[in-house]
This record gives C-alpha cells, structure tokens and sequence, in this order.
C-alpha cells in the first residue's frame, strides 16, 4: 500500500513509498505499453526525488535511440552481436573472415538452445552457464553439450564466444553482466568420456524398458492428444528409435530428408528384411563429410511416411521445411524415461546421446571392427578407440575367461586321470 505518492518532471513518472517506508519509482512506457517499475533503495524523499529524475532521463534517451526499455530477449541480443560482428566480414582493420563469423553464429545457435530464446538479456545472471533450469531439470553448459557428445575443445571455443558476445552486450547497455562465471571443463577428453560412456549406456533391459514406455507416450486418450500433438510425439519416437538403430548424431537426423532415403529388400534365408538406405549429406555431418549407411528399422520410417502423409522435406519437421529444435527431442527423451520402469538413478545417469552410445557399444560387442564402426557413425577409428576401449576390454576379459576355463577344465580331467 503506497502511504505518499509525488510526481516527478511535471507526471512523466511518480515515486511512491512501499510498506517498508523505500521509495518506489513508476512510469509509464507508452511505446512498450507497460510500467517501468523499480525500488529506488532509499528512504529520503530528496534523494528519491533525484534519482528518479536521473531514471525519467535515462528512459527518454533509450526510447530516441529506438532501444527496448524492458529489454530484449538474449535471442535478440545475440542477432544485434552477430549483426555487428558480420560488418567485421572482410575488413582490412579488426576485420574477421566469413569463416569465423559463421563459426560464431554456430556457437551462439548452441548457447540459444541452452536457454531457449525467450529469456531476457537483461535478466541473465552471472551463473548462467554454470546453473540453469531446463524442463524441470538443473543443468549447465558442459553437461548440456555433452549430451550430444560433443568435445571439450569444441565446449571450450563455443564458451569463448558467449563471453566475447556478453561482453559486447554489456559494453552497449544489453545486459548488466559484464562476465559469466564459466563451468569447468577438462582438457583430457578420453579420461571424462570413458566414465561417462559406461554410466550413459543403455543396458538392454534398460532399452526395453525405455520402448516399452513408447506405448504411453503416444497414448491419445491416456495424454488428451490432439491430431497435431499425436503426430508430434510419433516424430519423437521415430527420432529415439532412428537414433537407437542407425547411431546417427540428432544433428544428422534433424536435418535429414525423405530424398536421401530409401528402402532396400534383402534375402535373409528364405525372408526378405527390409533395410534402410540413408545418405548423410556432408552439410549436415558434423566432421562435413558424406557417408551412406543401411541399418535396420525400415518400417518405423515407413509408418512416419504414411502418417503425416509426405514423401519430401526434411523427415522429422511438421511441414517437412522447419526443423525442430534438439530441445523438443530432449524433452520428449525425459517424458518417456520418466514413464520407463528403470532404476530412478539410472533415468539420472541416461541421456538422448545414450541411444548412440547403446548402438556403438551393442557394435563393438558383436564383434564389428573400429574402422566399420567409425565409418557407419561418421567419426575416426581413434574416437572409437579411445571412447569405447573398456567395451572392448570387457569383451577381450570375456574371450580370455572362456579360454580359461576350458584350458583349465582340461587340466583338471588330466589331473584326475594322473
């Protein structure tokens, strides 16, 4: 309840006092069609008073610079960098190449889909990067990217950029951060992803179980599902199981089109399997280079094909031209897992870049080389090496035990025999 209320410059804004006897400073924004409100932390009226003429100037002058007085979203934020920066393009003085600003404008497109758009510039803390909430979930950068496996080189380089681009923001009235606290990343790869591999791995009872939720997911009573949002969750499903069966990287898949795929029929015995033929354009690969794969699923795709009815355009999008964001695929991820019947730790432990980590690790254990491995996912024989070397080794323990064992028998018959 305000006790007093005074106009300042003639009623361009008023200060009132709150409850707690502070003064209080309220205008109106006509452009934006709302009140700028803000506590003026002080009890005297005369240095309430100045203050608050100080804040009816500041506004007037942000609003002839055409600037937003409630601020921008950091997605609005980050095209005014990514503007100035392209001006940089091809300058002779502190001029960048092409390269390095379409480098940037990756690097920001990741930091986007960390924080989802709609936050406000000016609303950013200094923790950002180290503490944020998604969906429900606390996460932070590091963790955010290695979801999809992504290096800490690459981690470190796309933080480099945040922090180039909120110091631009803070030095042109953007946001008052002027540095983000950054997470802590390690500079020995192999040791982190080794851990990590084993704890993000489906086990096959743990796969079952995550299909086996699909059902629920996808229920259209069960969820009160629309047409729209039915179709929507089938896209998610196919992506998971795609991704399950092809170990394809979600970036690969997210911008994969019908053109590049086909179904072959093959002779297994006396059935015939159907397979699926994709060619992964070196555009949307992530070491930009083309691959063609064949894997098994064919009629999850072939069920998509029939549902949403087209044979064209990008294959999980619901026009077939948009693509929708990894976040929406993540979210979906968390849903089923949270109706899976696994260990509550484990849904913890488990991420969307598991399904690649299960494929690659259900590979290894059957016995397929490294080079064929790294040529279906699209990496090198060294990532595969070095990132699934205690695959092998518990497959190379399990080859020396079988042959323990039957050495040892045989000792023991002969022993008997002596």
């Amino acid at each position: 309840m305000a006790f007093d209320e005074t106009d300042i410059l003639g009623g361009k804004a008023v200060i009132l006092l709150n409850d707690f006897g502070i003064w209080q400073f309220r205008m109106w924004i006509a452009e934006e069609k709302k009140y700028e409100r803000k506590s003026l932390k002080t009890k005297d009226k005369t240095d309430a008073i100045h203050k608050a003429e100080e804040m009816v100037y500041e506004i007037g002058y942000k609003i002839k610079e055409g600037k937003k007085i409630f601020g921008i979203t950091v997605e609005e934020a980050v095209d005014l960098f990514l503007a100035e920066q392209q001006k940089r393009v091809g300058r002779t003085d502190n001029g960048i190449v092409i390269g390095r600003y379409n480098t940037q404008k990756l690097h920001l497109k990741h930091f986007i889909g960390y924080v989802g758009g709609k936050l406000k510039a000016n609303e950013v803390t200094k923790t950002l990067l180290q503490r944020y909430t998604i969906d429900g979930v606390e996460t932070d950068y590091v963790s955010y990217r290695k979801e999809e496996n992504i290096s800490d080189i690459t981690i470190r380089n796309e933080l480099s950029t945040i922090g180039m681009c909120f110091s631009w923001l803070a030095e042109n009235g953007h946001t008052n951060i002027l540095k983000l606290q950054l997470p802590y990343t390690n500079k020995n790869k192999y040791d982190i992803d080794n851990r990590l591999i084993r704890r993000q791995t489906f086990t096959v009872d743990e796969y079952n179980a995550f299909t086996n939720a699909f059902k629920s997911y996808v229920a259209v009573k069960k969820n009160g599902l629309n047409d729209n949002e039915y179709i929507d969750r089938q896209i998610v499903k196919t992506f998971l199981l795609i991704q399950a069966n092809s170990g394809c990287r979600s970036g690969e898949l997210r911008q994969l089109k019908w053109e590049n795929v086909e179904f072959v029929k093959i002779k297994e015995g006396n059935k015939d399997v159907i397979l699926t033929e994709v060619h992964i354009d070196k555009d949307t690969s992530k070491v930009r280079k083309g691959r063609d794969i064949r894997f098994v699923g064919a009629e999850y795709l072939i069920k998509l094909k029939e549902l949403t009815k087209r044979n064209e355009g990008l294959i999980f999008s619901r026009d077939g031209v948009t693509e929708i964001h990894n976040s929406y695929f993540c979210k979906g991820f968390r849903k089923i897992m949270q109706l899976a019947d696994i260990d509550r730790v484990r849904k913890k432990q488990l991420v969307p870049y598991s399904l690649r980590h299960f494929f690659i690790t259900n590979e290894v254990q059957r016995g397929i080389s490294f080079e064929q491995i790294a040529m279906h996912c699209g990496t090198s024989v060294k990532q595969v090496s070095n990132t699934y070397t205690q695959v092998n080794k518990v497959i190379m323990t399990d080859i020396a035990m079988s042959r323990y064992n039957v050495v040892q028998k045989k000792y023991n018959e002969e022993a008997v025999l002596v």
